[in-house]
């Protein structure tokens, strides 16, 4: 996949090229070109994906703590914190925000807005000249996926006239940020302006200085102010591109970030066609159903050999019961569950046991531990309080149309003295009334 990162500023353009093969990133140029040779970046080779960022200037930004966790509520929420402080109506900025990670009250949440006619501007500049539409990110947080070991806890002040910003990162998490109003040309007073924005949203352990306009005089002028250990981009990340490293971080960062799924991003914009998520989606959906395909063949095909060894089985033990007649599997089947069900003609098991519920009285206080129904007959081994209860049970099912020949096998008193148990039998009616 060849990529294309591009911030077109006032006086020039800077442009970063690469190729993702593999979730692996090759950057293959970065250069600095004057804005009339826009129209000749998009080269021999157009891009699959264009990305650009918008000035921390030009974004109003919010960094909240939600004390919840689930991302639904967060996509609810989150709108009605921002716009609830601007004047302004999702249609004209709308929100977008990442959740920075967990915290012991809930969630830490950058949250943005970027009015829409300024977004559309930032691609129809780009789009203008035959490029696809650009995913747009927030400049400065792009910067902090070329620093090394940000867990350590980083300061990233980006030095690059209005797009001048610092950044604070602790735990690998972003703590601070904040767009910087002085101009870098003024040393003393953007060094000032430096400590001071430190001093509010908390001092790392370093500080890297970067951008444009990121010289050796400012650099010393940052040093003097905050007393912190100063050091630019090109001093950590060594490369055949670090020459200009500094003035083209932000390309660079947001070539490095794409498609990386920790990467500090915060994307403003992001079009279908340059959604490194889209195509994975496409790819896996793809998948899954060539999958879904191949399962249903090898399902039915094992369920097919199933059904043959089984209606081979089915006729042959019909064969073998009768020889030289025929038996559908259907109707095999049917037959097999009717001889399970129906143990003899005086009605199914279901009808006997309907006939215990019937017949046995309540007053009987019967409790049953064992219900035997045979083919020609029905047992059952249970308790009740007192013989006389056991004459009276003796008596309903002697009623029942079902039964004949009830006799007490055996009965006696429990050793407890407050029960008899007992064994009963009878014999099950046929059809007609009949003894079977």
């Amino acid at each position: 996949m060849r990529l294309l990162a591009l911030e077109i500023t006032e006086r020039e353009v800077r442009v970063a090229r690469g190729e993702r093969t593999f979730g692996a990133l090759r950057m293959t140029a970065l250069e600095r070109l004057p804005c009339t040779a826009l129209e000749s970046v998009a080269g021999i080779a157009p891009p699959h994906v264009v990305l650009t960022a918008l000035p921390l200037a030009q974004v109003s930004h919010r960094l909240l703590t939600l004390p919840f966790r689930d991302r639904r509520r967060l996509a609810r929420t989150v709108p009605l914190e921002l716009l609830g402080q601007l004047p302004l109506t999702p249609a004209e900025a709308p929100v977008v925000y990442t959740p920075l990670g967990r915290t012991m009250d809930g969630t830490a949440v950058l949250a943005a807005v970027a009015r829409t006619s300024e977004l559309e501007a930032a691609s129809a500049e780009i789009t203008s000249v035959g490029l696809p539409a650009p995913r747009i990110e927030l400049a400065p947080l792009a910067v902090a996926n070329l620093i090394p070991q940000l867990l350590d806890g980083v300061a990233v002040v980006l030095a690059d006239g209005i797009r001048a910003a610092v950044g604070v990162w602790r735990d690998q998490r972003l703590i601070g940020l904040r767009a910087l109003s002085t101009d870098p040309s003024d040393a003393a007073a953007f060094a000032t302006e430096v400590r001071w924005t430190l001093g509010v949203l908390g001092i790392p352990p370093r500080l890297v200085l970067t951008g444009a306009e990121a010289s050796p005089a400012l650099r010393a002028a940052v040093t003097q102010a905050t007393g912190m250990q100063t050091s630019s981009l090109a001093d950590q990340v060594a490369g055949k591109h670090a020459e200009n490293l500094d003035a083209c971080a932000v390309v660079a960062g947001l070539l490095a970030g794409f498609g990386r799924r920790a990467a500090p991003a915060l994307v403003l914009r992001a079009p279908a066609a340059a959604s490194p998520s889209g195509r994975r989606s496409a790819a896996l959906a793809a998948s899954a159903l060539l999958l879904a395909v191949a399962d249903f063949g090898l399902t039915r095909w094992t369920l097919t050999r199933h059904d043959a060894r089984l209606v081979a089985a089915i006729q042959t033990t019909a064969t073998a019961a009768a020889p030289g007649a025929s038996a559908a599997p259907r109707a095999a089947l049917e037959a097999a569950v009717r001889r399970a069900t129906r143990l003899g003609a005086g009605g199914t098991i279901l009808d006997v046991l309907r006939e215990l519920t019937v017949h046995v009285p309540e007053s009987s206080q019967l409790v049953l531990d064992e219900v035997t129904v045979e083919a020609g007959a029905l047992r059952l081994h249970g308790r009740v309080p007192n013989f006389a209860a056991l004459d009276g049970l003796t008596r309903a099912l002697a009623s029942s149309p079902l039964l004949t020949d009830v006799a007490t096998e055996s009965a006696r008193a429990t050793v407890d003295n407050r029960a008899v148990e007992f064994q009963l039998h009878a014999t099950r009616r046929a059809r007609g009334g009949e003894s079977s």
